[in-house]
């Protein structure tokens, strides 16, 4: 009872407070509300009734926003349309053959599908509000980090999570020498905390100029790249590899060769002066435990295709994992948790579900922003690395991004005046030929004495 009369002030609390907040800039607020709890009380290293609390308040905040009128035009939401196909077979599925974990699964629907979208109704003014808030939590991350390797050597607030063998989980940073510890916040784990600081670093390098000043990002840049490697995370190091070499190959034709040649530059000069530690790197790496497991995950795919049609198609069901491994359908290296968000989603939800899935990613690496893409990039990496949709936070963000439409610009020339078309709006992807069309457009309008 004292959890609910928390929450529903905490819900009054925000929606007084977003009736101060202009109508185009609630949808921002929110986001970084929900997004900010769901990173500090959202995972399984947090007090059950607490989580539950935090899930709630972000879902009621983002919904809320949702409600709150508009005046802007919105693309077509195409990823969060995917988002609520994944989501309506996946509360499916889980009511025909799992009815156990359908509170679970129905926080997860309604926390991914209010962000996504959330998201994709957002005006300009709110995705700068939800960049600029997102980068300010990880920085924060980043902060109880340092304070967690320097002073408490322990998670903060909540601590290690404790394993079934009732052991805590800790381990070595294999990024970083001098045997330091794998740090992680209050994210949960050092896995989805270096997805988040790799979604913040993405996010400062790649967004509109007007987003972030040049300072913030020389000043935050370096913060939210500490906070990466003391997670010790090399599949998170891979992601961010990868959508930093997509924003430097889709960066302005004047500056590109700039940034591919020094780019490359700093890849030769480091490899040869590190070749040895790289060579090492790669060999502890490929020895692991966590390699083996990734590969023996991807070698599981045509036995888990193979099992009868309907199972093959629908899944054994949302946390039938245990049930596949004694089957022998899942990895048998002794290690118990798959690490590949594909594999699992074959598995427990079938084809269908893994379509599903995969059509969410696709759209966003096809038709969100700039920096929608980027970000989907990491996120899309990641799917390799662990299971992540299960993570509030984790899954958020994806789903999230997912959905970002081309309206992450920030340039003072680009605002669209009151009534103004969207044609009209200078997005930070839009095409070459419209954008000199509308101005030919314009141009030969006030040339033939038309009306302003």
């Amino acid at each position: 009872m004292t959890v609910l009369l928390g929450v529903l002030a905490a819900l009054l609390a925000v929606a007084v407070g977003g009736l101060l907040v202009p109508a185009d800039r609630r949808r921002g607020v929110a986001l970084v509300v929900a997004f900010a709890l769901l990173t500090a009380a959202g995972s399984l290293t947090v007090p059950t009734d607490v989580r539950g609390a935090a899930v709630a308040v972000a879902a009621g905040v983002t919904a809320a926003a949702l409600l709150s009128p508009r005046d802007w035009p919105v693309e077509r939401a195409r990823a969060s349309t995917w988002t609520l196909a994944w989501f309506a077979w996946a509360v499916g599925c889980v009511v025909a053959i799992a009815p156990s974990t359908i509170v679970f699964m129905a926080q997860l629907a309604v926390v991914g599908l209010t962000l996504s979208w959330a998201v994709a109704t957002s005006s300009r003014a709110d995705v700068r509000v939800f960049l600029r808030g997102l980068v300010g939590i990880g920085v924060a991350q980043v902060v109880l980090g340092v304070v967690e390797l320097t002073v408490i050597h322990r998670p903060v607030p909540w601590g290690h999570k404790v394993l079934a063998t009732g052991r805590s989980f800790v381990s070595d940073n294999k990024v970083l020498p001098g045997d330091l510890m794998r740090v992680e916040g209050s994210v949960g784990h050092p896995i989805p905390y270096a997805v988040l600081l790799a979604v913040c670093l993405v996010v400062v390098v790649v967004a509109e100029r007007g987003v972030f000043s040049n300072a913030a990002r020389w000043a935050v840049v370096p913060v939210l790249s500490t906070g990466i490697l003391l997670s010790g995370s090399r599949s998170v190091l891979t992601a961010v590899l990868l959508a930093l070499g997509y924003v430097v190959l889709t960066t302005d034709l004047r500056h590109r060769a700039v940034k591919i040649v020094s780019s490359v530059s700093v890849v030769v000069v480091a490899g040869a002066l590190l070749a040895s530690e790289v060579v090492s790197a790669v060999a502890v790496l490929v020895a692991s435990g966590s390699y083996e497991n990734r590969v023996g995950a991807l070698r599981a795919v045509p036995g888990l295709v193979a099992r009868p049609p309907t199972e093959s198609l629908v899944g054994s069901g949302f946390g039938s994992e245990p049930e596949l491994y004694a089957r022998g359908l899942l990895p048998q290296e002794g290690f118990t948790v798959v690490d590949n968000q594909l594999v699992t989603t074959l598995a427990t939800f079938g084809l269908i579900g893994l379509v599903l899935v995969v059509g969410v990613f696709v759209v966003g690496l096809t038709r969100t922003s700039r920096t929608g893409t980027a970000v989907t990039i990491v996120m899309a990496t990641v799917l390799f690395s662990f299971d992540y949709l299960v993570w509030f936070s984790m899954s958020g963000l994806a789903f999230a991004f997912c959905a970002l439409a081309r309206t992450d610009g920030a340039r003072s020339d680009d605002v669209r005046p009151h009534g103004a078309r969207s044609d009209d709006v200078g997005h930070d992807d839009v095409r070459p030929d419209r954008v000199e069309s509308s101005t030919l457009s314009r141009r030969r309008g006030r040339g033939s004495g038309s009306p302003a």
